[in-house]
């Protein structure tokens, strides 16, 4: 936080963009390098270790109000009486600030200024400040926010108005050329083919799991048998059989997505039948009531009372692959050992293991001496 026994007023740079791509876009390096600027001309000390940037945050709806944003801090630190008077706020324009309804970015506007911190937007060098701002300066200031709510609103209707069109039409062009890895779009978009050799793969990993076999196992039959797995992966991944065991695709379902406040939400109900089905329905749910049993009754790890301390830090010292924490259930051969996810997985490592209360126990005492 800034120190108030400098000299200089504080300057404070807040930074929003509402989507990532805009980084690309040179926004980010435009507005510091204003407030950099501004801050140079006018004698202000540019606060550097109070970083004030919302990237990939709207401020359509106040989402960079909200708990956790940088603006949101600022208010409380405002409200909290650590800011100091005649400080100043840098931002590019207005709309950066809010582009709510007018009232709600008024009022953002008006506590700002009321509590003594000087707001300047970059792109038209106007210094709005508390008893000193004129009613043709409050005027120009609601029109910047009307304007910026009314382009975000009009945004957000032709947006929604152009996915409701796509949905439309869904039975005649697809709404995008993402898809699922087993399948390809058509060059005319208007359909998905089935990749044979891999629908295989899928279908098989279904057959497994309704059989009993765990997503563990099926990844290591997988590598073990040189299967080549989709994407770039070196080897087949326990998470990756289970999204593929979870995913409605399979059965010809497509839940269109949004990013909605930089997160990726569901939007409207699943459209049945998008994708060429390549499993069953009654293999499906079989291969879910087989993943439902293994949970309740099979072995492995069971909650708090295994723990791991090295989960994300031992290494193997043949490969340098990760060391995963396995738990063998009851019995003479049973327990938890640490083992190399390479060698677990079937992917050419030597397979050698660790019990692992003796490791910590050992490795413990090693610490201790230390």
């Amino acid at each position: 936080m800034q120190d108030t026994a400098l000299s200089r007023p504080a300057a404070y740079s807040y930074i929003r963009m509402s989507t990532n791509l805009q980084l690309k876009g040179d926004s980010r390096r435009r507005q510091l390098e204003l407030s950099e600027q501004y801050a140079r001309e006018n004698g202000l000390e540019l606060v550097a270790d109070f970083q004030l940037e919302d990237i990939g945050i709207s401020a359509f709806k106040g989402a960079n109000l909200a708990a956790g944003s940088a603006l949101g801090a600022f208010l409380q630190a405002i409200r909290g009486g650590k800011i100091p008077t005649g400080s100043y706020l840098l931002v590019e324009s207005l709309d950066r600030l809010s582009r709510q309804d007018v009232f709600s970015s008024l009022s953002l506007f008006t506590e700002i200024i009321k509590s003594g911190v000087n707001i300047v937007t970059l792109a038209d060098r106007q210094t709005y400040a508390a008893g000193q701002t004129d009613f043709s300066q409050l005027v120009l200031s609601l029109a910047i926010m009307s304007r910026a709510h009314e382009e975000s609103r009009t945004k957000s209707y032709r947006l929604s108005e152009a996915w409701t069109s796509k949905r439309r039409n869904v039975s005649r062009r697809k709404l995008t050329a993402q898809c699922p890895a087993w399948l390809s779009l058509t060059a005319d978009k208007e359909r998905f083919i089935v990749l044979e050799d891999r629908a295989a793969i899928v279908q098989r990993i279904f057959e497994e799991s309704a059989s009993g076999i765990g997503n563990y196992s099926i990844a290591r039959r997988l590598n073990k048998a040189g299967v080549q797995p989709f994407g770039r992966s070196q080897g087949w991944q326990i998470s990756y059989i289970n999204k593929i065991l979870t995913n409605r695709a399979v059965l010809g379902e497509f839940q269109p997505h949004r990013l909605f406040e930089g997160r990726r939400m569901p939007e409207g109900t699943a459209i049945p039948g998008y994708f060429p089905q390549v499993v069953s329905e009654e293999l499906f749910l079989r291969a879910q009531a087989g993943r439902t049993q293994r949970r309740i009754s099979g072995t492995g790890r069971k909650g708090y009372l295994i723990t791991n301390l090295f989960s994300g830090l031992a290494r193997c010292a043949y490969c340098r692959g990760p060391m995963h924490l396995l738990n063998k259930g009851h019995g003479p051969k049973g327990g938890t050992y640490l083992v190399c996810d390479t060698a677990n997985r079937g992917l050419g490592c030597e397979r050698t293991s660790w019990r692992y209360d003796d490791f910590e126990t050992s490795f413990l005492a090693f610490v201790e001496e230390l």
